[in-house]
């Protein structure tokens, strides 16, 4: 019935009717449909994965889990978000934690709890992170009401630098930027 991406009705007939010009017209009418609900069929299918959902499924898990996209989000991002809100159901733990931040921001953090009671994460990438209010706004909901969380951008320290380049002269193409960043 179906072959490849379209349908294709005539050969589930009988051979002596796929002849008859009237089941040919009709054919091509039943084909169209069962297109359209093949379409539909596949739609629902990969909506049913946040990690695979399009637009108007990525909308859909939205609304359903009551998160906000992050500003100016991209598709990716806002599937990182609502991972990150499934993964935010109990029992947690500092790794539990760290995975939901690390599936949100889509890179690897470092979390560390202080005896203040402070959850505080460093993190690196080539940018930093635009909108952080959704992902406190999940955080918040599954840690305890006495901690604290602190998220910060890890900037490269000297030591890093010096053990990174043999000479000041390496660092010369680079920006100020770049060098903070580690690139």
């Amino acid at each position: 019935m179906f072959y490849g991406d379209s349908s294709d009705y005539l050969h589930l007939l009988p051979d002596n009717w796929r002849e008859l010009l009237e089941i040919k017209v009709i054919s091509n009418g039943v084909n169209i449909q069962l297109d359209k609900v093949l379409n539909r069929i596949k739609a629902g299918v990969t909506n049913k994965s946040v990690t695979l959902a399009d637009e108007s499924g990525v909308a859909r898990w939205e609304r359903i889990l009551g998160v906000t996209s992050p500003l100016n989000s991209s598709l990716q991002a806002r599937r990182e978000a609502l991972r990150a809100k499934l993964m935010s159901k109990p029992p947690i733990n500092l790794q539990s934690f760290k995975a939901v931040v690390e599936a949100y921001m889509g890179l690897e953090v470092d979390v560390v709890l202080g005896e203040d009671y402070t959850l505080r994460v460093w993190y690196r990438g080539e940018s930093r992170q635009p909108d952080l209010n959704p992902l406190y706004a999940t955080v918040y909901e599954m840690i305890p009401a006495n901690l604290i969380v602190e998220i910060a951008y890890r900037w490269v320290t000297w030591g890093e630098v010096k053990t990174s380049y043999a000479t000041w002269g390496d660092l010369v193409p680079m920006t100020w930027g770049e060098v903070k960043k580690g690139t």
